[in-house]
């Protein structure tokens, strides 16, 4: 997200004033605050989407997980690599 400071917000709230007039102003920021609300709720959808969706893959990875032990296999493993590099 851009970083827009105070003076560039006033900078813009003056050319809007000049280029829209005082009586379109108020329609236009209404319209960018629509525009800006839409768009927030739009990606908060998306969010939620992605949380349900990454839940219902991660619940069967966890329950794995629980049921088999990873950790004895790695050392089974590694003891297995040492053994067959000091024959």
């Amino acid at each position: 997200m851009p970083d827009i400071g105070l003076l560039e917000l006033v900078l813009i709230a003056i050319v809007a004033f000049l280029v829209l007039g005082p009586e379109r102003m108020p329609e236009f920021f209404a319209q960018i605050g629509r525009f800006v609300r839409g768009a927030r709720r739009w990606g908060e959808e998306i969010r939620r989407q992605l949380d349900q969706e990454t839940r219902q893959l991660r619940e069967p990875v966890d329950a794995l997980r629980e049921v088999v032990d990873v950790e004895p296999a790695r050392k089974v493993k590694r003891a297995a690599d040492e053994k067959s590099g000091d024959s």
